[in-house]
């Protein structure tokens, strides 16, 4: 599970290391990375308006394809899944210093420069430009403190999923 949050210089070539957590659960995630040591993922970069890119581990990436295809042919969803997941992502693996290798057009699609923040998602992480995830966490707090009142529990919001 990738959990925390993490901070990490981007050099000029678009390398940033990866949380050394977030590695292990990588080579968790991939049946060849104890053979390579090279752990491979895949980067989803979504939709246009998508500010982060989500990052899943081999296996999980591959799981998911298999829910998309298992959707019926032809359906709108199905669509709508192939060209925001399957077509949106790139597969890439940790280099031999765990670090990972941000090609331009992706770090141009989020606006990433200097640093990169890294969360933890629980079965992904997301890599967003620090200042836009602030941003945007702040919103949704804020929205949140609106709609529940402040000193909410946010363990309750699963209590409103079981009912």
């Amino acid at each position: 599970m990738f959990i925390g949050e993490h901070t990490f210089k981007v050099d000029g070539k678009g390398r940033v290391s990866i949380p050394a957590d977030f590695r292990r659960e990588l080579e968790e995630g991939d049946p060849l990375a104890s053979q390579s040591g090279r752990p491979r993922m895949v980067i989803v970069y979504g939709h246009d308006a998508q500010k982060q890119l989500q990052v899943y581990t081999y296996n999980d990436y591959r799981a998911l394809a298999a829910e998309i295809s298992a959707l019926p042919r032809g359906s709108d969803r199905r669509k709508i899944m192939q060209s925001l997941i399957l077509n949106k992502a790139r597969p890439t693996e940790v280099d031999s210093d765990g670090r990972l290798v941000l090609p331009q057009a992706l770090r141009d699609k989020i606006g990433l420069e200097g640093t990169a923040y890294f969360g933890g998602m629980g079965e992904t992480f997301e890599i967003w430009k620090p200042e836009v995830f602030e941003a945007q966490n702040a919103s949704v707090t804020s929205k949140l403190i609106e709609e529940q009142g402040e000193g909410f529990d946010p363990l309750s919001l699963l209590s409103e999923m079981e009912g």
